[in-house]
């Protein structure tokens, strides 16, 4: 009985086999065809991805600067030193510098004080103890005089040197300071500055050097600048013409 339903079954698959129509030999060929095409397509996309990567890459850091100028209130610049060495962000409140120390072959420690005649012994003490050459304004604004010198020099490739100076002649206390600080080769640094509605920001060249001036106020501004992996920094209660005269004195 079950061999008999067996043959049944078999002969009724059969029947049903013979009655599906089958496509002509072309339109099989023809479908073939499609799915050796589809299939080269998928090939050949999956090696361009592996060509574009590097360019894909470049792209994501293209459009990251993009985006940035898009965004309202976000404002973007970028001095360029070989690759770019300084990018500004500005927001409604912050203004971010991020910069790339790159200075190769520059890791000799020469005598700084070696033939220099430093007239105050604060500036002479403060160059002894640090690993890069000072630098003294040759101008400083009327009624002001240097006040104090503050070392910073835990960490002998990230040193900082302040200058403070004082009009004693004021009555608001007028002061401005002059920052020195070196940073390693290959750093990547970043400086977080407050700035409200009336801040303003330009780019200055001068002599090939590019400056960074900050305006808060009338006599309230600062200025930033580089040289090689030395990063100066001048702010203080002096108008903008005061404080790039100070820093274009500064030898």
């Amino acid at each position: 009985m079950g061999k008999d339903f067996d043959s049944f079954f078999k002969e009724l698959i059969q029947e049903r086999i013979d009655e599906m129509p089958c496509p002509p030999k072309e339109e099989v060929w023809e479908q073939i065809k499609v799915g050796l095409r589809v299939e080269r397509k998928k090939e050949k996309h999956h090696k361009l991805i592996k060509r574009l990567k590097p360019a894909v890459a470049a792209s994501i850091i293209i459009a990251f600067l993009t985006v940035l100028y898009a965004i309202p209130q976000t404002h973007v610049m970028a001095f360029t030193n070989k690759i770019i060495k300084n990018i500004i962000v500005m927001t409604e409140d912050t203004i971010k510098i991020y910069k790339k120390v790159d200075t190769a072959g520059k890791e000799s420690t020469p005598d700084y004080l070696f033939g220099r005649d430093i007239d105050d012994p604060r500036i002479g003490e403060a160059q002894k103890k640090i690993h890069f050459r000072l630098k003294i304004p040759e101008y400083t604004p009327k009624g002001y005089a240097l006040s104090n010198v503050d070392v910073l020099n835990k960490y002998e490739k990230k040193e900082t040197v302040t200058f403070l100076y004082l009009n004693p002649n004021s009555d608001k206390k007028d002061y401005f300071e002059i920052i020195q600080r070196s940073f390693p080769n290959g750093s990547d640094v970043t400086f977080n500055i407050k700035k409200d509605e009336n801040t303003k920001v330009e780019n200055l060249t001068d002599n090939g050097i590019e400056y960074t001036l900050l305006s808060y106020e009338k006599n309230l501004n600062g200025v930033l600048w580089d040289n090689e992996n030395i990063g100066y920094e001048i702010s203080g209660n002096l108008t903008k013409d005061e404080i790039i005269k100070v820093a274009k004195s500064i030898e």
